[in-house]
């Protein structure tokens, strides 16, 4: 059942995924415009800033860092189809819904509004969005994953 209604159910988690992050984004503009909340003094704080580099505020320039957007976002899918998808997990499949929503969500704004909304500060890093940190933790995991079926006795 999950093969026959799966793109379905994917396609719908996608726009879910674009609109959590979209309210994230506005909620911050709403909040933060006027002011950052510090977390952890010294160290974390939320705030209301719009970056036009890449993701963790790596600097590139306005076309180079268009192209490598949309090219990420191409590699993202075709990996998913010939790479994951055949594994027929719904774990990936959920996890590929939700990264492709960010990072067209996080695209959108890149190509039509020239930057995107950031809100999670770390002194001495950079400032990214939820949809940034969660990329990295999906990338994360799967990197965990293939590492531990690659060496079981880790």
């Amino acid at each position: 059942m999950w093969n026959n209604i799966s793109y379905l159910y994917l396609s719908l988690l996608i726009c879910v995924g674009i609109v959590l992050d979209a309210l994230s984004k506005i909620l911050t503009q709403i909040y933060l415009a006027e002011q950052s909340i510090v977390l952890i003094p010294w160290f974390l704080s939320l705030e209301y800033v719009r970056n036009s580099w890449i993701a963790f505020s790596l600097p590139l320039t306005w076309i180079l860092l268009k192209i490598i957007t949309m090219i990420l976002i191409f590699v993202i899918i075709v990996y998913y189809i010939h790479e994951e998808r055949v594994k027929k997990s719904r774990f990936l499949d959920i996890w590929f819904a939700l990264i492709l929503s960010w990072a067209l969500w996080n695209a959108w704004e890149r190509i039509f509004i020239g930057s995107v909304t950031d809100m999670i500060a770390v002194e001495r890093f950079a400032i990214f969005n939820l949809a940034d940190s969660l990329i990295f933790l999906w990338a994360c995991v799967l990197i965990y994953t293939y590492f531990i079926k690659k060496y079981p006795n880790f």
